[in-house]
């Protein structure tokens, strides 16, 4: 195995330098503040406006990426890197390598953590785009994610660095631009905003161009794209691809839906390329954002650029060399002859073209590129402490059509298990379970899903797909998956007893690239109206959530800091604690990240 695919499998006291951080924020509300923040450079510049704090968050990107060349086949090297702009950065950067996300290893949970210095267990969200919050019989009754019932552990509004930053500066300009809508709506409040500049591809200034549709596998910087292969889709019947089994099997409703959604060409493909306005490039995002910052030169920003999750769920991801195999020319659409590196296809699945996947990459890695470029031309990049993130990494999930492989409710059914008012939140590699009543079933739904095995189809290994994790798992910790605390909320559970949300009585994570399958409609904002009553079926070829994915990019530049590697196992929430320090702020609400400033010295 490569170093790349290593990398993939195994990602898993000096004086601060701005010690003394916590004493200044006391210090903000008598007014005796800004004689004691010259005191401590970097914090204030003239006229005592902030030094610009500027989060670019790349969702989903895998740290193995900046290991590979530039054809994603081996270790890369300087003028061969397959994403040369970001590991620019990373150069000019105190890179973390070996930095994780938490549990979930998903979307809102973690750029809020990466915000706010928390962890699921301190915020209270812990689904993507929405999540239950109450009963109504026997149904739950989901709710968008928001800050509004975002609480720590002491049942305290979660407090971010936007808020903290709108305390100490009121008259400083904060922006948030996403290319995932409801991240940024997750922010808006209803009272002063600590969020001046709210942008996406759906609600967005006038002056900003919408969004265009363009592909993932051939945007619109694809230099070969007339020729790289692609792969289609299995379609409604698929009967040429038909695996041994029965053909009622092979035409059961969660199949074929699967089928439907699955592959580069899908319905979730179409539809995720076919609604820019929800689904924007990073082209955009990284225009608008340099038109922001003319306009109206923010201090504080989070830039997201989505592209990279967007294009993983539809057509996989590529960070692990070792996974990909020799595909079948025929099949793959290897429109370019004499180019048999392009007939690679992921040993999981292979509908799952490396090309393809690598072709997104590369565009992820060009508009940062521009991005960061536009923001140097506009002499704000040098003077501005950056902080280079993903929320979560991606894995390719394994292709099979033995449904009951991971049906968890169909599993607790087939075991005698009551389901009746048992509600499942879950897609891609994680899922919630909620019981309305009869507790005591739980333990007894736990060790029936501990014990399912299944055939993994990669590996023929005949295993357990998964970790299900009960409430004292999530409170104790589980050694190797989670950390103790990580998934337990004390205020929701313990002194609300769940009167304003929910908790979860089961967390599943997948292991190995097992997919879990998606319940009663719901998939997070994909821009699909399913009928709650569709069938469960498997929606992505690549996805996260689980303990896989957890290894994120991480890097800090800072002026005049350090610029190494450090190869500590550091978590996104110290990122939201070190930006904090940086800017001597702090939150009124709970903090679990280490301040890591005194690295950068």
């Amino acid at each position: 195995m490569d170093h790349a695919g290593t990398m993939t499998k195994n990602l898993m006291s000096r004086r601060r330098l701005l010690q003394g951080a916590g004493a200044l924020a006391g210090l903000a509300a008598s007014g005796a503040v800004e004689s004691a923040l010259r005191a401590f450079p970097g914090i204030v510049k003239k006229g005592d406006r902030p030094r610009k704090m500027i989060y670019v968050a790349i969702d989903a990107l895998h740290p193995a990426y900046a290991y590979l060349d530039s054809k994603g086949s081996a270790v890369g090297s300087p003028g061969n890197w397959l994403v040369p702009n970001i590991r620019a950065f990373l150069d000019r950067s105190l890179w973390y390598p070996n930095a994780m996300a938490h549990l979930p290893a998903a979307t809102d949970m973690n750029h809020l953590n990466a915000l706010a210095g928390t962890s699921s267990a301190q915020t209270g969200i812990i689904g993507v785009w929405a999540q239950p919050a109450s009963w109504d019989g026997d149904e739950a009754v989901l709710k968008r994610s928001h800050l509004s019932f975002a609480r720590d552990d002491r049942g305290r509004p979660v407090d971010t660095i936007f808020h903290a930053w709108k305390r100490r500066w009121p008259d400083s300009k904060t922006m948030l631009i996403s290319g995932k809508e409801w991240v940024a709506e997750m922010f808006r409040d209803g009272g002063a905003p600590a969020v001046d500049l709210l942008v996406t591809g759906k609600d967005h200034p006038a002056y900003l161009k919408p969004p265009r549709r363009e592909g993932f596998a051939d945007p619109f910087g694809d230099s070969d794209a007339a020729c790289d292969p692609e792969s289609g889709r299995m379609g409604f019947f698929d009967f040429k691809h038909m695996r041994r089994g029965s053909i009622r099997k092979h035409m059961s409703p969660s199949n074929v839906m699967t089928r439907l959604y699955t592959g580069q060409r899908s319905l979730l493909t179409v539809q995720m390329e076919g609604f820019p306005e929800r689904f924007p490039h990073d082209s955009w995002v990284a225009d608008s954002a340099l038109e922001l910052f003319r306009r109206h030169d923010p201090d504080l920003a989070y830039i997201l650029l989505a592209q990279c999750d967007d294009g993983g769920h539809c057509i996989g991801t590529a960070h692990d060399p070792s996974e990909f195999v020799p595909g079948d020319p025929d099949i793959v659409g290897n429109r370019c002859a004499g180019k048999p590196a392009y007939n690679r296809v992921s040993a999981r699945n292979r509908m799952i073209v490396r090309e393809a996947a690598l072709d997104c990459i590369r565009d992820v890695d060009r508009q940062f590129g521009r991005l960061m470029r536009g923001l140097e031309e506009q002499g704000i990049a040098g003077d501005a402490r950056v902080i280079l993130l993903s929320d979560h990494s991606a894995i390719n999930h394994l292709s099979t059509e033995e449904f009951l492989d991971t049906d968890v409710m169909g599993i607790l059914r087939s075991r005698g298990i009551d389901t009746r008012g048992v509600y499942a939140f879950s897609v891609s590699s994680y899922g919630v379970v909620y019981w309305r009543g009869r507790k005591k079933e739980i333990a007894k739904a736990r060790a029936a899903l501990l014990a399912h095995r299944a055939k993994n189809p990669q590996t023929g290994a005949v295993e357990c797909p998964w970790w299900v994790l009960d409430r004292k798992d999530m409170r104790e910790g589980v050694p190797g998956v989670s950390l103790p605390g990580e998934l337990y909320h004390a205020y929701y559970i313990d002194a609300d007893r769940e009167r304003n949300m929910l908790w979860p009585d089961l967390v599943v994570l997948a292991r190995n690239g097992w997919q879990i399958p998606v319940y009663n409609g719901h998939i997070p904002n994909v821009g699909i109206n399913v009928p709650k009553w569709a069938p469960p079926w498997r929606v992505y070829n690549g996805g996260h959530g689980s303990v896989d994915t957890l290894p994120i990019m991480a890097a800090i530049s800072v002026p005049g800091g350090r610029r190494a590697v450090n190869g500590r196992a550091v978590r996104i929430s110290d990122l939201g604690a070190t930006a904090l320090s940086l800017a001597g702020l702090r939150t009124k609400s709970t903090m679990t990240g280490r301040d890591l400033t005194s690295d950068l010295r």
